[in-house]
Parts: structure tokens; sequence; C-alpha cells
């Protein structure tokens, strides 16, 4: 090796990357970096190779140095140059993209753009400018980093991106689980290329010839076949083939269609109760059937409990208390006009209610603890409460810019009315 000329010696290093010289330099004393023929090899190919990414290092410019470190910012700087033409492609097919082209990792490459930013900096302190030629000529050098003092913080990140869309099994992740970072990019296979000869992290995956894991798709399909059936085992064990608790479930008006008038249901600002046979509803939170609908459609531990509604009734006068809203909804005023009257008067309660049927009721209290039965009769378009209004307490009405004291319900659990 130490009898090579300079043409050879930068003819060698041409077929080489900076870590393999690194490693060749290392077997022979003649070829360390510090060698001014070796530095002189690498300031040529720096130039042949990667000439239109460092353009701007002049030949005889004496300050840049000729190491192996400003050689591998050229081949980063080529890296990111095949990167910006990177396609992401999260959820196209692999049949969607070039026969030819080849799948990456879109973290990785997310991750290599950012960790090219560092080399970026640094051999941008070489670059030769008008403005630095004025500032050099007035003032001192600034001090220029060192190859010893440059860090590459950013391999580690790029190494374990580089993984995400590899499955388990050593093979290509499934498209449906590609999402978040482990979502796909796609490049030209000569620009792949590229990438492996310059880069040891990478994982790509050639369209044509490389089909999802199969074993990874058929877990998912089997996962999801028990989840699906798990799920209808919740179901009919919550629903036990009701009929209206599947009309509750599927309700999301927050009231039955049969309370008003077939001709004011749609699209009116005053709506009228029905007048057909006699029909009793109830109230039930509003939020305790949220939390009921989400634990009966998904497999969810969290269990609606007791229905908690105390706050319905006065045990000071043994009567109900009615929230102004629910009052006005009834009266024929929109929901919408009732919650923005109750809101603006300060007459808003603290939690908002349903209104459900007497059969829907009475199957929610079959399977559920509920505290007390607060409903009312529609008959003949006038509705009555079945137990009395209390005309001393308001519930959740403010005078004074303060709110009334509420009544503890003392012993009131377990108790219906």
């Amino acid at each position: 090796m130490e009898h090579l000329s300079l043409c050879q010696l930068s003819t060698l290093f041409e077929f080489l990357t900076a870590r393999d010289i690194a490693q060749l330099s290392q077997s022979c004393r003649a070829l360390q970096p510090s060698e001014a023929a070796v530095q002189t090899a690498i300031g040529l190919v720096i130039k042949h190779r990667f000439g239109d990414v460092l353009g701007f290092l002049r030949e005889d410019d004496p300050n840049w140095p000729r190491s192996l470190l400003v050689l591998r910012c050229g081949e980063v700087l080529r890296v990111k140059q095949v990167l910006s033409n990177a396609v992401f492609a999260p959820d196209a097919a692999p049949a969607v993209a070039p026969r030819t082209s080849v799948l990456l990792s879109k973290a990785w490459t997310l991750a290599w753009k950012k960790r090219c930013q560092l080399y970026e900096q640094y051999v941008a302190q070489f670059r030769v400018t008008k403005k630095k030629q004025r500032r050099a000529a007035t003032t001192s050098r600034s001090a220029v980093v060192s190859d010893a003092a440059f860090a590459d913080s950013e391999a580690a990140a790029t190494r374990d991106a580089s993984a995400l869309i590899v499955c388990p099994h050593d093979r290509l992740l499934p498209l449906p689980f590609c999402v978040a970072r482990a979502k796909r990019a796609v490049v030209s296979r000569s620009g792949f290329r590229v990438l492996a000869t310059f880069t040891s992290d990478v994982r790509g995956f050639p369209v044509a010839s490389t089909p999802d894991c199969l074993t990874c798709v058929q877990d998912k399909d089997a996962a999801d076949r028990e989840q699906e059936q798990r799920r209808q085992e919740r179901f009919e064990e919550q629903i036990a083939g009701s009929t209206e608790l599947v009309d509750l479930l599927l309700r999301k008006n927050g009231y039955p269609n049969e309370l008003f008038s077939p001709a004011t249901t749609r699209g009116n600002t005053l709506l009228s109760l029905s007048h057909n046979d006699h029909h009793t509803y109830f109230l039930v939170p509003k939020k305790w059937l949220v939390q009921w609908r989400q634990f009966v459609r998904s497999l969810s531990d969290d269990a609606p409990g007791p229905i908690l509604n105390s706050e319905l009734v006065c045990d000071a006068h043994q009567s109900t208390i009615v929230p102004p809203y629910i009052t006005m909804f009834l009266s024929g005023f929109s929901l919408e006009v009732s919650l923005q009257a109750s809101q603006a008067l300060g007459t808003c309660s603290s939690q908002q209610y349903e209104i459900v049927t007497s059969g829907e009721w009475e199957a929610l209290a079959d399977r559920y603890c509920a505290e007390y039965a607060v409903g009312f009769d529609v008959l003949s378009g006038s509705y009555h409460w079945r137990t009395p209004e209390c005309n001393v307490c308001h519930f959740g009405m403010r005078e004074s810019g303060q709110r009334r004291p509420r009544r503890r319900n003392y012993g009131s659990q377990g108790v219906r009315r």
C-alpha cells in the first residue's frame, strides 16, 4: 500500500466509503489519515465524487481539512439528496407503487434528514462567502469545530427507526400495522443502492418480491375475530335480547321520537307533545348513558355502575326538583334553545339528562341499581310529573350571583320513587 502513487491511491478510495478507508488505515501505517498523500487523495475523491453536493469547497482553499469526516459529510449529503426524492405512501398498498421501487421506514427517512443537519452544520463552516470574507478582513478568524469535537448524536435514532417496518418475524410489517411512526416510504431502486452504500442501518424491501408477512396477517385476523366475538358476547350479555335497550343504544337526540307529534319533530323550533295514548317517561343522567353505550359497544372494563339521580329529588319536601331546561323542553322549545336559555339565565343544571321510555327504564332498572325513578306522564298533549314538583327548592338555580345550597339526601341509596 505504501508504494501506491497518488493516482492509484485516489482511484482506490473512489471505490471505498469513509468507513472502509478508516478500517483500512488501521491495518496500514502508510494509509493513516494524517499522511499528506492520504489527505490529498481524499481531497481528490471529495471533489470528483461529491462535487455536486460539496461544490462550495474550493480546491485552492487550504482552510477546509482533507479528512475522512469531510468525506463522510459528502456521503451524508448524497443520502439527503436521495431522501428528498422519497415518496411517503402510508396508505398505498405495495401493488400501487412502481415495481422497481423499494419500501423504507418513513420514520427512518425523517430521522436521517435530521441527522444530515449535523453534518451540514459542520461542513458549512468551510463555505467561503463574500460576507465571511469581509468579516475576516476586519476580525480574527472564528474557531473551527475540529473532527474530534464533532459528535453524531442521532445515530441511535436512525437505527431504531429503521426497524419500525420490520415485523417480529424479520419480514415486512403488514400494511394494516403501518400506522403512526411505522408508516412506509418509497424510493427508487437506484436510490436505495446509494442508501445501502452510505448508511449501515437501512432496511429496505423490494416491492416486486416482498409481500407482507403472512404470519402477522394471520395472527391479526385471529385476534380481530376473537375481539369481535368478545364484543358480541358483551353486547348480548348487556342487551339480553331487549329491543328497548337496542333503541336506547342507537338513540342520539336524547329523547324518544314518540314523545312529540310527528309533524313537529323535524326542524321546528316549537315542539308539541304527542296526543296519542297515555305514555310514561323517565329521566336518566346523560353522562351515565354515554358511559353505558361505550361499555356495551367496546371491551372496556369501565362499567357504568348504578344510576345516580338523587339530585332530582328533594328529601326535605319529598318532591321532584326538575331542571329548568327540561321544563322548557317539555313546554315546546327545542333542546338547544332550552339549554341556551338556561345558561343565559344562570339556571344551568349540574348535569344533563336524557328522556327514556317506561320500557327502557324498566330494562335498565332490572340490570342496574337506580336511586330514584323520576318520571312524568304524557296525556292528551300535556305532561304531569308522577311526583309533584317542589315549589321551594330550585334545581341549580342561582340568585344574586350565588348558588343556593342543595340539601343532601341522607339514606337515599337504593330507594325508588
